[in-house]
């Protein structure tokens, strides 16, 4: 058995992620690529793990680690019990005679840095997340400030890191890095992609005098340089008072002032920031990842001191464009009110029926043959190129219109890029050409048109068609399912599946329009006439025929039915594990199971996030439902029943248009106007409710897609090429039809890699509104008023005061009568907490988004596309919800935390 390697030179080869930990494979690598790395040595893995053994200290750190990583005074607790051990054990004599050889061929002062396997990730740096010591100078305290580094990987704020990444504490361990310490004139950063706006083609370098500490910890605004990397032209150039610097002294360092004729003085020249401009653009290219890089200048000499990669950024669009502009896309997922990303599976199939309706329409909608679609996959999320539109005089007006309906802060993002000046609008192409360019989709058109037009001339038969021929189609694509036995047959059905775009686009494309462009024409009407803007909102609450409304009507109307069961009851308030279990056995008190039977008969294929094939539907995991029908129980005052409310609201609604009908009837012309537009607005109120339509459908369809899929994974685990079915929906179509056809790679690893990255994007707190080609990402702009307000889109009228409750996932989400419910984004899946809730707050969405046609429907006061609300606002705290303004008042004013 080879013995374990406790040292090992700085490049060596040898010098791995599991030997040496993120910061030691990275300087080795750098110091093998030529760069100037100060000389030094690994102490490795294996020593920190043969101090863990032979101190017996692992079972204790496992005892001491399982702590809420919500619990900040919990973790500082077990940091220190365990700092405390090991502080008090010592270091083998093994390990400690190699660290005394090896430092004595540096001798002189050293820099000992922490090295975790759990750091400078792709998908997390942990960078400054264990400790550093400086200017240390003898064996003693070199071994003292490696056992202290070995404890750091124990730090509060290091559990902290991991329990938020998923990272387990059963397998990190701490490798260190002992170099020369460079005594630096001038330190600082230098990150290869702009980590403000995310512009990959601009280096940003901060520097200040002294050690980089000063720079890293914050202790002096630093001198700052955002330099174009292809030219090397500095962009900007700050030179600010540099009142401290970190500088050596007997004991390791401190901070002390900065000499009077330096402070104001700018650390680097014009050459020296070129220069390292062009060293990190090298380094980039070696990691093929934009890094995050410190730099040390001594004696008129650039080091090297770390490089890792930053993790902030967003990805960026693939594959990249070939015609060398500068490209915009929006974030799609934001327009469906969703902000988390689509598991691999629920992408795929996305972008397979997106590809059938580009082939209908003649367009290039997704990637073919290596060229870019309109719409791309990026970081897990569905983005569409909008340069055309934007640079278009005719067509910029409308992505304008529908970014202000569908979620205004991409609109305010929109505004923002279009100040760039390569996004010019240019001439439009004579009309002609785009005619020949839209012919295919011109020959659709008149298909849709001619539904939306039937559609406004008798909605009830049109509306009992449709359901008919989804009916039809539904239990059509189900029956086949059915019939496929074998993995082939299974992949025959699934290659008909992007077909399902040619039945369901016609056909539910006209459903969202007919009572969306009698609302926008409507509106334009009313202020014309009128002046008003706000009236033409309260017309919308209560409108009929809303698949998503009659749904949480529908619960609402059994949870009554259970309420008067005491039996249920009693049943209903046991843990939701066992209720599920019992319901699928079929054990549970006849009343409740057959409120729960028939609701799931009829919305089982709806879920959370539910566009996504990859979640489970309700029909398979109730307990979300479960949950909701005992929050409705909570619900004893009359006046807070839903369904009062939404009768409330009808009538408010058509006491507003009977108001609005007499103001236009005073105008010139007044009869004329009034029977006009009062027919426009009765037909927009029948047909309004239709635009939950299309997406209730599409989901009906996705959940039999689901079904198959699941059924593939089954057939690729007899295969022995996964570990369970649920892995598949992290695979895509094209890999479940390689295997059909014969390929028999094992994927088990595949749909690991792909599930963890999923994870790490659904744990991305802020994602981009729009981003660039260059990978600028823009969020849309967020004001607040007098210090106290949030501002946002008013969404549903009306005002309303109440306790906040932030919820992230509706799963097992409790809320309280009244309470404002606060989330990211919310799909016809929240609906259920809806009815309970006071008001809505949504960092998402816009006046047609799903939240706020529900809100205005259950008279519920709604403010959308409030950035970082679920951050800015606090689970218990009172504030004002202003519907009609679109704005959140905090009781005791903005506080606006990290």
């Amino acid at each position: 058995m080879p013995q374990p390697v406790y040292i090992l030179p700085l490049n060596s080869p040898a010098a791995t992620l599991e030997t040496v930990g993120g910061k030691g494979a990275s300087l080795s690598r750098l110091a093998q690529a030529g760069f100037s790395v100060p000389p030094g040595f690994h102490v490795t893995t294996a020593a920190y793990r043969r101090f863990v053994e032979a101190n017996g200290l692992q079972p204790r750190i496992l005892d001491l680690t399982p702590v809420p990583v919500a619990d900040p005074a919990a973790l500082e607790v077990a940091s220190e019990a365990i700092r405390v051990l090991f502080l008090a054990a010592p270091i083998p004599d093994e390990i400690a005679n190699a660290i005394h050889d090896a430092y004595a061929d540096l001798s002189g002062p050293v820099a000992v840095r922490s090295s975790a396997t759990a750091e400078d990730l792709p998908g997390a740096s942990f960078a400054g997340q264990q400790d550093t010591y400086l200017n240390i100078v003898g064996a003693e305290r070199v071994l003292d400030a490696v056992r202290r580094c070995w404890a750091s990987l124990w730090t509060a704020r290091a559990m902290g890191y991991r329990a938020h990444n998923a990272i387990g504490p059963e397998g990190v361990s701490l490798a260190v890095v002992v170099q020369a310490l460079i005594p630096a004139e001038a330190a600082g950063i230098l990150f290869t992609a702009n980590p403000i706006t995310g512009h990959r083609g601009q280096a940003v370098i901060d520097g200040a005098w002294g050690l980089g500490e000063a720079v890293v910890g914050g202790l002096v605004t630093p001198d700052h340089w955002v330099v174009d990397k292809a030219s090397g032209r500095i962009v900007t150039a700050e030179v600010h008072d540099k009142a401290v610097m970190t500088v050596r002294t007997a004991e390791g360092t401190e901070e002390v002032p900065t000499p009077d004729d330096q402070r104001r003085l700018p650390v680097l020249s014009e050459d020296q920031v070129q220069a390292l401009t062009a060293t990190a653009t090298r380094i980039e290219a070696l990691y093929g990842a934009p890094q995050d890089i410190e730099w040390a200048l001594a004696d008129g000499q650039l080091y090297i001191l770390q490089s890792r990669p930053i993790t902030s950024l967003y990805p960026q669009p693939s594959p990249r464009p070939t015609d060398g502009q500068l490209h915009v896309y929006a974030n799609f997922n934001y327009l469906q009110g969703l902000v988390e990303p689509l598991t691999p599976a629920g992408l795929s199939m996305f972008l397979e029926l997106v590809r059938y309706v580009g082939r209908l329409t003649g367009q290039r909608l997704v990637e073919e043959n290596g060229q870019p679609g309109i719409a791309m996959p990026v970081g897990g999320r569905l983005f569409v190129d909008v340069t055309t539109p934007l640079r278009s005089p005719r067509a910029l007006g409308v992505v304008k219109a529908v970014t202000a309906l569908m979620d205004p802060r991409m609109g305010h993002a929109v505004s923002e890029v279009l100040a760039d000046p390569r996004l010019t609008p240019r001439p439009d192409r004579p009309l002609s050409a785009s005619i020949e360019r839209f012919r295919p989709l011109l020959r659709v058109a008149p298909v849709i048109l001619s539904r939306v037009l039937r559609l406004w001339a008798n909605p009830d038969r049109a509306r009992r068609q449709l359901m008919l021929d989804y009916h039809h189609r539904v239990a059509q694509l189900h029956d086949e399912i059915d019939r496929a036995r074998t993995l082939a047959e299974r992949a025959a059905v699934l290659d008909n599946v992007p077909r399902l775009a040619g039945f369901l686009f016609p056909r539910l494309l006209p459903l969202a329009m007919s009572g969306i462009a009698l609302q926008r024409l409507s509106h334009s009407y009313i202020e014309r006439w009128l002046g008003d803007t706000t009236t033409s909102l309260e017309l919308l609450r209560g409108v009929p025929h809303n698949p998503t409304t009659t749904m949480g009507l529908s619960l609402w109307s059994l949870s009554q039915s259970v309420a008067v069961d005491p039996a249920s009851v009693a049943s209903l308030r046991r843990p939701t594990e066992q209720v599920t279990a019992d319901y699928q056995a079929k054990r549970l008190p006849p009343t409740l199971q057959a409120a729960l039977g028939s609701f799931l008969a009829v919305y089982g294929h709806r879920s959370i996030r539910e566009i996504d094939i990859g979640m489970p539907r309700w029909s398979e995991a109730p307990g979300y439902i479960i949950d909701v029908l005992r929050t409705y129980l909570d619900i004893t005052d009359p006046a807070l029943a839903p369904d009062l409310h939404f009768r409330e609201g009808d009538a408010a609604a058509r006491r507003s248009l009977e108001g609005l009908l007499d103001r236009v009837a005073a105008l010139p012309q007044g009869g004329i106007k009034r029977r006009a537009l009062g027919a426009m607005l009765r037909r927009m109120r029948d047909l309004m409710g239709l635009r939950e339509m299309p997406k209730f459908i599409l989901i009906r369809a996705f959940a039999e897609i689901r079904r198959l899929w699941w059924a593939m994974g089954e057939d690729l685990v007899k295969l022995g090429l996964l570990d369970n079915a649920e892995a598949a929906f992290f695979l895509t179509a094209d890999e479940l039809r390689a295997v059909a056809r014969g390929q028999r790679e094992p994927l088990t690893g595949r749909a690991a890699d792909r599930r963890d990255a999923y994870q790490a994007e659904m744990r991305r707190k802020r994602v981009p509104r729009l981003i660039t080609s260059e990978g600028v990402e823009l969020y849309g702009a967020l004001t607040v008023k007098d210090g106290a307000a949030l501002e946002g889109t008013g969404a549903s009228p009306g005002v309303v005061e109440g306790v906040v409750r932030v919820i992230l996932d509706p799963h097992g989400a409790q809320l309280e009568p009244g309470e404002i419910l606060v989330a990211p984004s919310t799909d016809p899946a929240w609906t259920p907490l809806f009815l309970a809730a006071g008001g809505l707050v949504m960092e998402a969405g816009g006046m047609m988004s799903h939240g706020s046609v529900v809100a205005r429907e259950y008279g519920i006061p709604a403010v959308v596309g409030v950035t970082d609300a679920t951050h800015l606002l606090r689970t218990g705290e009172r504030v004002t919800v202003d519907g009609t303004a679109g704005r959140v008042i905090k009781d005791e004013g903005l506080k606006t935390e990290d």
